[in-house]
């Protein structure tokens, strides 16, 4: 599954995209009222009229560029060039800068000037804005906002608190010399009401960030929908995997017992209808040499295609043996494990042991002709990477039951298995025989040490308890038992 990204900028809500514009503002104007209570303590400075003055053009460049995204975005105004909205915004926030600083060079006093002008035009104007901005988002059809509680009554307290802010702070001014500065501005205010302006412009701040906090609740119970969608989803797709597992072993089992049942089929052609064949034509064979002229040329022929025909004999039964034992469905499981731990000793030169309990024989019995097979296979596989990876001198191969369920245990004194290999997807071996556990439902564990060896442990649970078999002491002491049966090869 992939991340949840809960942040404001990636929301459905198109205000997450700008909402740092009004978080700039706040922030640079948080500064510009700083500067001004340290004056007031510190008393008049150049250094600190000139910050004061930039940090609030600054401030109020954000607040402008915010206003008018709000507008654009909110009330669906049509341009021609709608597409460029972005450039659109920055470009008028650039041109009235830039007329604010023209005008008030050419006045007597420019940062006084530029404060005032930058309050009437950027101040006022952006305040009212963003307040018509957030009463169009109430509005908005899109953004499904009925779904969060409260949330369209903040936008209206927020709404309100910016076109108050924008009166206190963008029309009543520091006293300037010119209309309507000279006449209505902080002075003004203070006699006619008896109130500090920045105390009144500080509780509305402190209203417009409360409901801004109360908004940008939107986004975490967004990301908590998210969430819940998130879990959902997996929850639903676990349960696909776990249907679609089910379903491809069930194709697998289904799959191998076809397999076998073809492999067993090939086998009786080739041992029934190909061994008589090539049986009639060794007799056929014979009786040419009977009947032809006994000279020592035709002799020596005839006796080298007779090799040849039991050449093939013997490949053809080795072939049909390879595809499916014949002893394992005429004698057994334990009597094709028997005889395939001969064969491999004799091929191989490593000695091969079979150890079992006599009366663990009623209870391979009970296993199921397709379990019965896949018990030998996974037999067959086993010894066959112990040939090929284990440089082993012995294998001890032991049967036994266990708590209730029936144990095959492979133990090799080689090399021992690297603990990287026994989950490495390229150990072909190992990962066939952990897929042909698994799609029965069984257990299989591998263990190995260096230069001591490797365990294979396949485990059948569920046995039937009903023919109460008695339990070995110990998975290695078993052999030790007087009534076992051992093969050693």
């Amino acid at each position: 599954m992939s991340t949840i990204d809960i942040t404001p900028h990636n929301s459905i809500f198109k205000t997450g995209r700008i909402i740092w514009l009004l978080g700039l503002f706040g922030i640079l104007h948080g500064i510009t009222e700083w500067l001004y209570m340290w004056e007031f303590i510190k008393g008049p400075s150049k250094v600190i009229d000139i910050a004061k003055w930039g940090f609030l053009i600054s401030s109020y460049c954000f607040l402008l560029d915010f206003g008018l995204k709000m507008c654009l975005f909110n009330l669906k105004i049509k341009l021609p060039f709608r597409n460029n909205i972005v450039y659109f915004d920055l470009w008028l926030v650039f041109f009235i800068t830039f007329a604010i600083m023209a005008v008030s060079l050419q006045s007597g006093n420019f940062l006084t000037t530029s404060n005032i002008l930058s309050r009437y035009f950027m101040g006022f104007t952006g305040s009212v804005l963003t307040g018509v901005g957030f009463i169009a988002y109430y509005y908005s059809e899109d953004e499904k906002l009925i779904h969060h509680r409260d949330i369209k009554f903040k936008l209206w307290v927020l709404a309100i608190s910016f076109f108050i802010y924008g009166v206190l702070s963008g029309l009543i001014v520091p006293i300037g010399s010119f209309f309507p500065a000279n006449v209505v501005n902080v002075g003004w205010f203070h006699s006619s009401t008896n109130l500090p302006i920045r105390l009144i412009r500080g509780l509305i701040i402190m209203v417009s960030s409360w409901s801004i906090g109360r908004i940008l609740s939107i986004y975490q119970q967004e990301a908590n929908y998210k969430l819940q969608q998130a879990l959902a989803q997996r929850k639903v797709i676990g349960e696909e995997l776990i249907v679609s597992r089910q379903q491809l072993r069930t194709f697998t089992t289904r799959l191998q017992s076809i397999v076998e049942k073809e492999k067993a089929a090939i086998a009786r052609e080739l041992h029934d209808d190909l061994g008589q064949a090539l049986t009639s034509l060794k007799i056929d064979v014979n009786e040419l040499s009977l009947a032809t002229a006994q000279t020592s040329i035709v002799t020596e022929r005839i006796g080298e295609i007779e090799k040849f025909i039991d050449t093939i004999i013997d490949r053809m039964h080795n072939i049909a043996t390879e595809l499916r034992p014949s002893i394992l469905d005429q004698l057994g499981l334990l009597a094709a494990m028997e005889w395939h731990a001969k064969k491999f000793g004799r091929r191989t030169g490593i000695r091969c042991k079979l150890r079992y309990n006599d009366k663990i024989v009623p209870l391979l019995k009970c296993l199921c002709p397709d379990s019965s097979i896949a018990v030998f296979r996974l037999f067959q596989e086993a010894l066959t990477n112990v040939y090929r990876h284990a440089n082993a001198r012995e294998v001890n191969i032991y049967i036994y039951r266990k708590d209730g369920k029936l144990l095959f245990k492979i133990v090799d004194d080689g090399i021992g298995i690297n603990e990287n290999k026994i989950f490495d997807y390229n150990s072909l071996g190992l990962l066939g025989m952990r897929e042909r556990v698994s799609m029965l439902g069984w257990n299989m564990d591998i263990k190995g040490k260096p230069c001591a060896g490797t365990t294979i442990r396949i485990i059948i649970p569920e046995m039937d308890t009903a023919l109460k078999m008695p339990e070995f002491p110990g998975e290695i002491s078993c052999c030790e038992d007087k009534t076992d049966g051992m093969i050693a090869v």
